[in-house]
């Protein structure tokens, strides 16, 4: 029959791989239905296969519209990552939000994979801790041991900070959860180096972290006496959002100098600002302030973003970094507030929100 010849997996629309399996499962069970029927006239046979074509495409958009259902977002990664009910469905529809579906038990000690999330920019990762013994109790000065390897064995990280939220997120028990934050290298960074070229960024990232110990309160960055020591080992396949790139090279005034913009590139979830060193010098200027010892420049502070019909995307300060060389600045920002790229037509900057203009 024709349909045995088709690649129904890259016909439908783009949605997680499970509900893809879904939709494969019912298609090869109406079509053994179907064969069963070889003898019936070819007029019925294309009605029959029309309607197999009809509900197989009901089941992908009907999962497509019921995955926010089946996967949902965590409330801590809501508090990190603010964002609409439509956007949060939307970043898990492209498996650029996942949930960890993984759970490790060892030595009395219990460890969920909640969620991952992550751009080409940045990585983060939510799990949640939990003691048998519940006079174990873990507040935020509490630690945990790990590992980390990932596929390739080339580390694309260039900052990694991890911790148990703060008291004020949750109350203290015998069970609490751990974050990963990781900021990436980009590809200049990352040939540097490793000395070889890659777009690691933007690829898929296939990492193996490996939990060997909770650790007890320690006293000025001390780790504390170890608690449970264990193996909690979880393989994590994480895929990154699209971004969209707009080449600037305009200059704009910000603060009274002049500075050229060479390009934006947004996500969802984080934006990098490239901006030539002659404006940036000036600005460090005006605002008294010296790149050299690690200050921020306040009037390029990525306070929102405004889309084409007007809406403005407040931003609050959530994780940024800057770098910079003899030409060029860049300021690398993960968003406080999830944004749709594709909409966004103007940047806000600084407490005067200096409004940049994409097109």
């Amino acid at each position: 029959m024709v349909m045995k010849n088709r690649r129904w997996n890259r016909e439908f629309p783009q949605v997680p791989y499970a509900v893809h399996m879904s939709v494969l499962d019912a298609l090869s069970a109406l079509e053994d239905q179907e064969e069963k029927k070889v003898n019936q006239k070819k007029r019925g046979i294309k009605k029959r296969t029309m309607l197999i074509l009809a509900a197989a495409m009901a089941a992908a958009l009907g999962m497509t519209a019921a995955a926010s259902g089946i996967f949902k977002w965590n409330k801590q990664t809501e508090k990190r990552f603010e964002a609409p009910p439509e956007l949060e469905d939307r970043l898990v529809l492209e498996e650029i939000a996942e949930q960890g579906n993984q759970t490790v038990s060892d030595h009395g000690l219990t460890i969920e994979a909640v969620q991952t999330i992550q751009d080409s920019n940045w990585f983060y990762a939510l799990f949640e801790i939990t003691a048998e013994d519940e006079s174990i109790l873990i507040d935020e000065n509490c630690g945990m041991r790990y590992k980390m390897d990932v596929t390739g064995g080339n580390d694309p990280f260039i900052g990694f900070t991890w911790g148990f939220v703060d008291n004020g997120s949750q109350e203290v028990s015998n069970s609490r959860y751990f974050e990963m934050f990781g900021t990436k290298m980009d590809a200049e960074q990352y040939k540097s180096v490793y000395e070889t070229e890659t777009d690691a960024a933007g690829e898929d990232l296939q990492m193996n972290i490996q939990f060997t110990a909770l650790t007890g309160p320690g006293e000025k960055a001390m780790e504390g006496d170890v608690l449970i020591e264990g193996d909690w080992t979880f393989a994590l396949n994480i895929h990154p959002a699209k971004t969209i790139l707009h080449e600037m090279n305009r200059e704009f005034e910000i603060n009274g100098c002049q500075v050229l913009i060479r390009s934006v590139e947004l996500s969802p979830l984080s934006m990098i600002l490239i901006c030539d060193m002659e404006g940036i010098r000036a600005l460090e200027k005006v605002e008294g302030v010296n790149l050299d010892q690690l200050d921020s420049l306040q009037s390029l502070r990525i306070t929102g973003v405004k889309y084409e019909d007007g809406t403005e995307i407040l931003q609050e300060y959530a994780q940024e970094r800057e770098q910079y060389g003899d030409m060029d600045y860049a300021k690398i920002l993960r968003f406080s507030s999830v944004v749709e790229p594709e909409k966004v037509s103007a940047l806000l900057l600084g407490e005067e929100q200096y409004e940049i203009p994409l097109k």
